[in-house]
């Protein structure tokens, strides 16, 4: 929806354009050169070179210079005359540098003297070689919404609050901008060597916003990053990039010696600059001042190209400094990151946001280790009570002495309460989250699912359908929600409810129980990850198979955990009753006759575990979704045992499920990463087919990429299964090596999917059938296929061929299908 904003509102503006084409070259050797910095003096309009040296700028602002510079070089300014279309040829010639003598081999870049050094020295000069050191961090994030112009400001949408504009300001390279959120946290960070524990305690948080947009939420967290270059790769953006003091530093970038005996924070200093050895790679241009003495890193400049294939950012830049605490050992004092996000990242002109985080680490420890008690558990992330209403003198506090508030800054509170208490703007971000989570907020309750007032279905006919739930304003301890249905074929009322309470926090562990009931269709086999069931949509976007849709009247109570960070569990009890339509369930009984059978019911307990070692914010419930499960190095497992018990409740079995699950995000670096999910599952007693095992299809148009879309519903049933699915995505390895590919940023992967159960001889000779076209696997079933992601930057294709049991009715041996993609 952020994505979907951004492109309306830099459709407003338009302005007089000046256009540069030009080439640069050494002017000794008349060779071209590559990743010259051009730019217009006085803005931030700008680009590099490529491989052969060319560049093209343009502009719709008032600029008259044109500034050429490459580290090493001495720098030209041009006259450029405005709404011009000019060709400028621009000879750079190499400045001197004097440099102390050390040991370089022969033919060798002397950067590779320094940097071998650097290497051989980082465990030391890394804080982790201490036993222990405690420290207390400082992190400030604000958002400001930039580069608008007078006709946004005349959009019918925002006509109504003038004074928003008030607060806004203007950067010396003359770009407006208005602050819109600001973000503060005081934490403590715990480290310990031997035995190995880490701990973070969360003092104090605060947010201040008059918007509730999830997109830039996940901006917000991905700009508390303080990547450590002593790693080999570090984490920005949801991609891996090498750190440019990365131990085979040689494979990813061009390095260059400009200056020694340079004085910077009181430490004679090497400065090295480098850049990424491709100009798409996801890697860093920047410079790095390192200690002569010790060879630690005093400060550090990052950026990254345009060109690099990553989404919603125009410019990024990352400093970090690093200080000697007495004397004795490098620690990481400052961090700063300023972004730049939009819709398309090449051009400088249109509305986008920038994102700036300010970190400061104070009051370092050394070797003072904590008792076993403190680490005692395996919470990493604890948060205080009481954190989040921390007072004015708290905040004032935190801040130090370095980083108070700037009146910009304090402006957006002001701003806030303003806008947050304007009805004009309630009811606009009422609408913003009706398109977007389809639920429309009406005082403490919500209305929707919007996009389910009405659908279609052979069962039903017309389906018109009203839910209601509560919202933050009712309460943020009791949350309830129900719906109501009608369909005009079967003539049948449906509903259902729920209701969820959330009990004491302490700390970062939840704790809640709740109930729920549904008297409803549902349709076995068919993953919770698509469009819900009766969205207005589903109807239209099937390709395959059969709706074999079942009534059932489910009812459940439960006890939800978070006994530590990563660490959820549920309890429950449960009766289910599921109504066969048309004839759904058959039995065979003793002389051989066929009988139809209305249902069947179940009743019993159910536990699930769900453990993911290593997350940072795993939410308490089940029915959350967390950003910090991906790429955490061990997998997420969950386990799920349910217990069936004949008489209970009127159930008819006596049964025992069990299913595993593991989830993982493997990254590979360079190579992409590997999306692993595998499971595997069993079913002890004698039970009818609904309560077996069927692996997820997906009929519908769109792909799901949890289950298996060469697959119908209900296909294959199972009481012995295993599954694995398998997922590639080379994050542009390979497209970006195609020249007139490369700005299309498209992304590759590979996948296979496999899938193999048995079912028992007891059951086969037993008195309940399968339904109609349903069967059971004699060899395994699998599907692959490949796909092009990062289409337009919200759309991936996958192309999909089904390898097994292609006998079966209404089987497509091959499709594509298309679906909705948005990463960064």
């Amino acid at each position: 929806m952020c994505a979907l904003w951004l492109a309306f509102i830099a459709l407003q503006s338009s302005a007089q354009r000046t256009r540069i084409e030009g080439r640069v070259t050494d002017g000794t050797t008349l060779e071209p050169l590559p990743f010259v910095t051009v730019a217009f003096q006085g803005g931030n309009v700008g680009t590099v070179t490529d491989t052969l040296g060319y560049f093209t700028l343009e502009t719709g602002r008032a600029f008259d210079s044109l500034v050429v510079s490459l580290v090493g070089y001495h720098k030209q300014v041009l006259p450029v005359a405005r709404g011009a279309v000019e060709y400028i040829d621009v000879e750079l010639f190499a400045s001197a540098i004097q440099m102390d003598m050390f040991t370089v081999r022969p033919g060798e870049n002397p950067a590779f003297a320094v940097l071998r050094k650097v290497i051989a020295r980082k465990e030391e000069n890394r804080p982790e070689h201490l036993s222990a050191y405690r420290m207390e961090a400082y992190h400030r994030v604000r958002f400001d919404l930039n580069n608008f112009t007078d006709k946004i400001k005349r959009n019918v949408l925002l006509r109504p609050f003038d004074y928003l504009w008030d607060y806004g300001d203007t950067t010396t390279d003359g770009v407006r901008y208005l602050p819109i959120l600001l973000t503060e946290s005081s934490e403590e960070h715990y480290y310990r060597r031997d035995p190995p524990a880490r701990k973070q305690v969360v003092k104090g948080r605060r947010v201040v916003k008059f918007f509730k947009a999830p997109r830039i939420s996940a901006f917000v967290e991905d700009m508390y990053v303080d990547p450590d270059l002593y790693q080999n790769y570090v984490e920005l953006l949801e991609h891996p990039f090498p750190s440019p003091i990365n131990d085979h530093y040689r494979r990813n970038y061009d390095y260059l010696l400009t200056d020694s005996g340079l004085v910077l924070n009181g430490r004679t200093c090497y400065h090295i600059t480098f850049k990424p050895k491709g100009r798409s790679d996801v890697a860093f241009t920047g410079d790095m001042y390192i200690d002569e003495a010790t060879y630690a890193l005093v400060q550090a400049d990052l950026a990254f190209s345009i060109e690099a294939n990553i989404n919603f950012v125009r410019n990024y830049w990352i400093r970090q400094n690093y200080g000697r605490v007495d004397d004795r050992q490098w620690f990481l004092l400052k961090s700063q990151v300023l972004a730049d996000f939009t819709v398309v990242e090449n051009s400088a002109e249109m509305t986008g946001f920038y994102g700036r985080k300010t970190t400061e680490f104070r009051n370092i420890r050394m070797d003072e280790p904590l008792s076993d008690r403190f680490y005692a558990g395996v919470d990493a992330v604890v948060i205080e009570d009481g954190a989040l209403e921390r007072d004015s003198a708290f905040w004032q506090a935190a801040r130090g002495d370095t980083l108070a508030l700037t009146p910009e800054e304090k402006g957006v509170e002001e701003m806030v309460g303003r806008m947050n208490t304007d009805p004009r703007w309630v009811r606009l971000m009422n609408l913003g989250k009706m398109v977007g989570s389809g639920w429309l907020p009406w005082g403490p309750v919500d209305l929707g699912h919007v996009f389910t007032f009405y659908s279609f279905n052979r069962v039903e006919g017309p389906r018109f359908k009203l839910g209601l739930r509560t919202n933050e304003r009712f309460s943020k301890r009791i949350v309830l929600g129900g719906h109501v249905a009608y369909g005009l074929w079967d003539e049948r009322f449906k509903g259902g409810g729920d209701v969820l309470l959330h009990l004491a926090r302490a700390g970062s562990k939840r704790w809640s129980v709740g109930a729920n009931y549904r008297y409803d269709l549902v349709q076995q086999g068919r993953t919770g990850n698509m469009i819900p069931l009766d969205h207005i949509l589903t109807s239209a976007i099937r390709i395959s198979g059969r709706e074999q849709r079942m009534l059932v009247d489910d009812r459940k109570a439960y006890a939800e955990r978070q006994w530590c960070t990563g660490f959820t569990t549920r309890v429950g009890v449960y009766r289910k009753e599921q109504m066969a339509l048309g004839g759904l369930f058959q039995e065979r009984r003793a002389e051989g006759d066929t009988v139809a059978v209305a249902g069947y019911t179940s009743a019993g307990a159910e536990l699930v575990v769900r453990y993911a070692w290593g997350v940072k914010n795993l939410p308490g419930s089940f029915h959350e979704v967390d950003r910090g499960l991906y790429f955490l190095k061990y997998p997420m497992v969950t386990f799920e045992l349910v217990t069936g018990f004949k008489d209970l409740w009127g159930g008819q079995f006596d049964l025992r499920s069990y299913k595993l699950k593991m989830e993982h995000q493997v990254r590979m670096n360079k190579a992409g990463f590997l999306n692993i999910l595998a499971e595997g599952g069993a079913i002890d007693g004698s039970v009818p087919y609904p309560l077996l095992h069927t692996p997820d299809g997906n009929p519908l148009v769109l792909n799901d990429n949890h289950a298996f879309n060469t697959m119908n519903y209900l296909e294959f049933v199972s009481d012995r299964y295993v599954s694995l699915q398998l997922e590639h995505h080379f994050e542009g390895l390979l497209l970006n090596k195609v020249p007139w590919l490369r700005r299309l940023k498209l992304r590759e992967f590979l996948l296979a999917k496999g899938y193999y159960g048995t079912w028992s001889e007891a059951d086969r000779t037993g008195p309940y059938l399968l339904g109609e076209g349903m069967r059971t696997l004699d060899r395994p079933y699998t599907e692959v296929g490949f796909g092009i992601e990062n289409i337009l930057k919200l759309a991936r294709v996958d192309f999909l061929w089904r390898l097994d049991h292609l006998d079966g009715p209404k089987v497509l041996p091959f499709v594509v299908k298309p679906s909705f993609y948005l990463r960064f």
